[in-house]
């Protein structure tokens, strides 16, 4: 197994979610083992007027060589909504995974470089992989001192609760947004199985409909590990649901409870309970 740091970066949809999101996929994948996370960062957007980044860095073990990992990350952004093929240069983006650092060594292809050929001119970067990888203080500190320092660390990270109930389970969320808190208790139920494929589905942005998605996918025997909001608008979510068909369709009750967060701006309750058919 060898050492490399993934960034991560995030700032359309449900930023931190597709974070935790994303660790939660790259964790699940045969030859990966995602060990530590970094601090979340706000920053600024470089390129066109956009809205501000999180970000952060895996430091994670492998036994994939570069060019296999770099498939995996595009792979996983796919799934998380990522669009290359329509993403401006420097544009806004629901979910951007590099590979920063490997402990094997420089990489140089036309594909991939590393370490990243911008590394040490982003403090963005820089500043999460020094807090999963500070062995590599003496080669990146002076890097990013020269950049005036640590971006500022997201202050509102969410707050998760899970409590099992008769037959089911219940998830209490206060996230920064609507669309964090819902995405977020999904990420909290456990289910059977790795996440193989992924629904999208584009609902109207209220939790009464984010349920009835959640809802609609068990009852086809889709069993649901991870979601995300990739794009939010004032009349539309696009959501990726990540899971494992299991062939077995479930009866679900879900109830959503939305109110004023008493420690972040929103509060989320997600009540779960199954029953196989």
């Amino acid at each position: 197994m060898s050492v490399v740091v993934v960034g991560v970066g995030s700032n359309l949809g449900a930023r931190e979610a597709a974070i935790r999101g994303a660790g939660a996929l790259l964790d699940a994948r045969d030859g990966i083992e995602v060990r530590e996370v970094s601090t979340i960062y706000e920053t600024e957007p470089l390129g066109p007027p956009q809205p501000r980044y999180l970000n952060a860095a895996f430091r994670v073990e492998t036994t994939l060589q570069p060019p296999e990992l770099l498939s995996v990350l595009l792979r996983t952004e796919r799934r998380l909504g990522r669009r290359r093929a329509s993403s401006k240069r420097w544009g806004p983006r629901s979910i951007d995974l590099d590979l920063l650092w490997d402990q094997r060594g420089p990489h140089d292809s036309p594909a991939l470089c590393v370490p990243h050929p911008e590394l040490e001119n982003r403090g963005f970067a820089l500043a999460p992989l020094l807090d999963v990888a500070p062995e590599l203080g003496e080669v990146f500190g002076p890097s990013l001192l020269r950049l005036g320092g640590r971006p500022t660390a997201w202050g509102r990270e969410a707050i998760v609760r899970t409590n099992p109930s008769a037959g089911g389970i219940e998830i209490n969320v206060e996230a920064d947004s609507l669309a964090d808190a819902c995405a977020l208790c999904v990420g909290q139920t456990t289910s059977p199985g790795r996440p193989w494929s992924t629904r999208h589905i584009e609902i109207e942005p209220s939790a009464e409909q984010f349920a009835c998605a959640l809802r609609d996918l068990f009852r086809t025997g889709f069993s649901v590990h991870e979601a995300t909001v990739s794009h939010c608008s004032k009349s539309q979510w696009a959501v990726e649901f990540q899971g494992v068909n299991m062939g077995i369709s479930v009866d679900t009750h879900v109830r959503f409870r939305t109110t004023l967060g008493a420690e972040r701006e929103f509060s989320a309750q997600l009540s779960l309970a199954l029953t196989p058919r």
